[in-house]
This record gives C-alpha cells, sequence and structure tokens, in this order.
C-alpha cells in the first residue's frame, strides 16, 4: 500500500504530454484540415521544450501537502515559458511556415485542459490516499504538553496519506539514549517512513546517533520547529557558509516576489486610472474647486510614510485655507471643510492624486492609510503596535477604510480597532485581499454609510 509514487508522478507528467500532443494536434486539424511534414518537426520541438522546462523548473516535484494552486501555479509557470520559446521559435522560422492561428488555437485548449487535469488529478489522488493507498508510516517524538501538536493535523489530512504508528513522549524516558533506542528498534520492526522530531523534546547529544541511523535505513528525519514566542510566522532557511540560519519572515511582504507583484499591479492599476479617468476628471474638478472657494487645487502634506519616513502626500483641496491642517483632524461637521469639500470627502475623489503618490513609489494602491506626522507621533503613544503599519507603504484605500474605520478617531477603542484591521492586513496580505478591498471601496462609496 505505501508504492505507487512512482506511478503517481509518472501520470501526473503523461497527463501533460497527452493534452500538450493532443491540442497541438486538434489545433492542426482545425486550421488545416489534415497533417501536413511541418507538423511532425513543430510536434517534436514542442514536446523537447516541454520537457526541458519541466527539468528546469520540477513542476512534477511535489509533496503530500501540496496544495492545489501550487500545482495548477507550476504547471502553468511551464506553460508561460513554453509560449515564450514556442513563439520564439515561430518567429525564426518565419511565419509563412506556421500559423499563429494555430499555436493560439492549441494554447487555448492546453490552457483549460491543464486547469481541468490538474484539479481532477490532486482530488483523485486524495480520494486514493483517503482510501488507504499510497501511505507513509510514521512515528512522531513530542512531548505531550507541546503547544504545536503534529498529530491532530494529520489524523484530520488523511487526504496526505501519513499513518501514525507512535507518538513518544521524551517524559516517559529517564534518558534520551535510552529513547532514542526504543526508536530505532520501533523503525526497524514496522517499517517507518519518516519520523516527525519535536526540537523543544531534542536531545542534542543524542540526536546525531539517530539521525545517523535514519540515514542508513533510509528513514526521512523531520524537525518540527515549536517556537512558541515565534508561533503563526514564516520561515525561510538560509546559509551563512556552512551554519544554517532560521530567517523569520512575519508577513507576506517580506517575501521579494510579493513585493514585486504588488508593485507591479500598483504601476498598471494606477496609469489606467491616470489616463482613463483622472486626465479628464482632474480638470473637471480642479474648475469646480476653484469656482468654489479661494485657494490651491491641490492640498500637499507631510505624512508618515514606510519605514516611518516623511513623504509629501497628494490630494485634492476640499478645506478653506487655514494654519490647523497639519495638526487638528477634521470632524464630521467641521466648518473649514467647503460645500464641494463634503461632496469630495463623502465619494473619496479629493483621495485620487495619490494615485501619482504611487507611480512615485510613495504610496501603494491598498494599505495602511498614511497619517499627518503629528498624528503619528500622538498615536504612538497611545497604542503599543502603531508604529508595526509603516511596515509596508501606506495606501490610498485600505482594510480599515473599507471596515467604517475611517475620518475622525478620537475614541480610543476607534483607533485601537483601525489598527487591528491595519496588522490584520499586513499579516495576511494577498493579491485576491487587495483586489476584494479595491471592489469594496468602489461599492462603499454608493453605500449610505456614516463613515
Amino acid at each position: 500500500m505505501t508504492r505507487y509514487s512512482q506511478y503517481i508522478r509518472l501520470i501526473n507528467v503523461l497527463g501533460d504530454f497527452i493534452l500538450l500532443n493532443t491540442s497541438y494536434t486538434a489545433a492542426f486539424y482545425i486550421k488545416f484540415g489534415e497533417i501536413e511534414p511541418s507538423y511532425f518537426l513543430m510536434l517534436l520541438y514542442i514536446n523537447i521544450i516541454w520537457w526541458l522546462i519541466s527539468t528546469v523548473t520540477k513542476p512534477y516535484k511535489l509533496s503530500r501537502t501540496s496544495k492545489l494552486h501550487q500545482v495548477i501555479g507550476a504547471s502553468y509557470l511551464v506553460l508561460f515559458f513554453h509560449v515564450l520559446l514556442v513563439f520564439a521559435y515561430y518567429v525564426f522560422e518565419q511565419s509563412n511556415q506556421y500559423s499563429r492561428e494555430l499555436l493560439v488555437i492549441m494554447y487555448s485548449f492546453l490552457f483549460v485542459s491543464i486547469f481541468v487535469w490538474k484539479i481532477v488529478f490532486i482530488l483523485l489522488l486524495r480520494r486514493f490516499r483517503k482510501k488507504g493507498y499510497n501511505y507513509r508510516n510514521i512515528i512522531i517524538i513530542t512531548d505531550a504538553n507541546n503547544s504545536i501538536q503534529i498529530q491532530p493535523y494529520i489524523e484530520n489530512h488523511p487526504e496526505d496519506g501519513y499513518r501514525i504508528k507512535r507518538v513518544f513522549n521524551p517524559i516517559s524516558y529517564h534518558t534520551s539514549e535510552l529513547l532514542h533506542e526504543d526508536v530505532k528498534d520501533f523503525c526497524l520492526n514496522n517499517h517507518v517512513h519518516e519520523i516527525f522530531y519535536s526540537i523543544s523534546s531534542m536531545h542534542h547529544a543524542s540526536l546525531v546517533d539517530l539521525m545517523n541511523f535514519t540515514e542508513e535505513n533510509f528513514i526521512k528525519m523531520r524537525l518540527i520547529a515549536d517556537f512558541k514566542s515565534v508561533m503563526f510566522r514564516t520561515f525561510r532557511l538560509e546559509h551563512f557558509d556552512l551554519i544554517p540560519i532560521l530567517n523569520v519572515v512575519s508577513t507576506p511582504l517580506d517575501d521579494w516576489r510579493n513585493q514585486f507583484l504588488k508593485q507591479v499591479f500598483d504601476i498598471i492599476f494606477s496609469l489606467f486610472v491616470i489616463v482613463f479617468v483622472l486626465s479628464w476628471l482632474i480638470p473637471i474638478l480642479a474648475i469646480l474647486i476653484k469656482i468654489d472657494s479661494k485657494g490651491p487645487i491641490f492640498f500637499i502634506q507631510k505624512r508618515t510614510g514606510r519605514d516611518n519616513k516623511p513623504f509629501f502626500c497628494y490630494k485634492l483641496r476640499s478645506m478653506y485655507v487655514n494654519g490647523q491642517s497639519d495638526e487638528k483632524q477634521s470632524t464630521l461637521n467641521d466648518e473649514r471643510i467647503t460645500p464641494l469639500g463634503h461632496f469630495l470627502r463623502n465619494t473619496s475623489l479629493d483621495e485620487l492624486p495619490q494615485f501619482f503618490n504611487v507611480i512615485l513609489g510613495n504610496m501603494s494602491v491598498v494599505g495602511p492609510r498614511p497619517h499627518m506626522l503629528k498624528h503619528t507621533e500622538d498615536f504612538t503613544k497611545e497604542l503599543e503596535t502603531f508604529m508595526v503599519r509603516h511596515k509596508i507603504k501606506p495606501g490610498i484605500t485600505g482594510l480599515a477604510q473599507t471596515k467604517g474605520y475611517r475620518g475622525e478617531t478620537q475614541d480610543f477603542e476607534q483607533k485601537k480597532n483601525r489598527i487591528k484591521m491595519d496588522v490584520f492586513y499586513i499579516k495576511n496580505w494577498s493579491f485576491i485581499f487587495d483586489l476584494a478591498i479595491i471592489v469594496n471601496t468602489v461599492l462603499d462609496i454608493f453605500r449610505n454609510t456614516k463613515n
């Protein structure tokens, strides 16, 4: 029952190649209606390229806990590079030999069929393991009082294909030597594949001996990182020469790939808004602001940015010119707000120039709202975790704003909850999360809400 892993990988590989060849063949028939000599040369090329890219990116190297989106993402990464290399070949071989339409049809088929295939493959694999096939025998070495218990997770996820043969409690043994000898005997007599060993239960003096035993008997050793004080954070292993270092990644945006994705989206989205909306809307609003009251069109104020660095934040002026703008926060019925200013604030149109801040790199489309310097100074004294919100770039809109925590913040609980929302966003960021906040921000404009 523990075998079949090699066949599972083979099925995964063959499935992709069958879809690749079927998609190309179907596209060729749709385009030309019959097989031509050029068909075989191109068919050979697309298969070789797929194999080469797969060798580099390793999309078939899956762990038992791999998520569906990770499997699909790995396959689409291969498909992305395959498109680039096949179209490059198409250009070098001149377009009169190969049809662009053929390639478009092929990749359209392939894009959809791979998505469906991977879902079916993963679901069938999970069902296969739930029925007791392709499992791994494991033992767990951990204190019963350990704050992180892997046992409930494994028992609640039979689709991962793990079977717990025994749980060893180090407290039950007088010495680590007795514990490890018992572990060795059990592994040899029960065909154990993996050992899960909690770091908090580790006896360093004799651990090396146990690890040597696992290597000699082809047993995989896994260390459960039980760091109570840094729970719920992600770790990335680095090496300083031969010294292994666990780098604590406390937020998703500590990862450069997530930073890159967010920045690319910010630039593309902001350019779209600037070109197709602000290019005609700002001049109209500028004229209305000038008619409404005396003063500049734009209100420029120093605010706190990422890493507590100040920057100039741009807004459309919604108040009469006054000397309290950098110290006194606006209130619901503030006399400083102009007639047009009420409309601009209620619809958030006064924030639109901040898309230029995004292009300049001072802000993001979504993030904690930037505060004036005086408020940053005051709130830091009141709220212990306030400065955490400056770990990332401030945003034009944010989670706190879509939850109603915007505008005046005189009440301590309101300030506290706003910061909670900001910290939650930072620690749980995802691209989909950003899109949801943007959609909610647009919907809030049309909702009749107090804040």
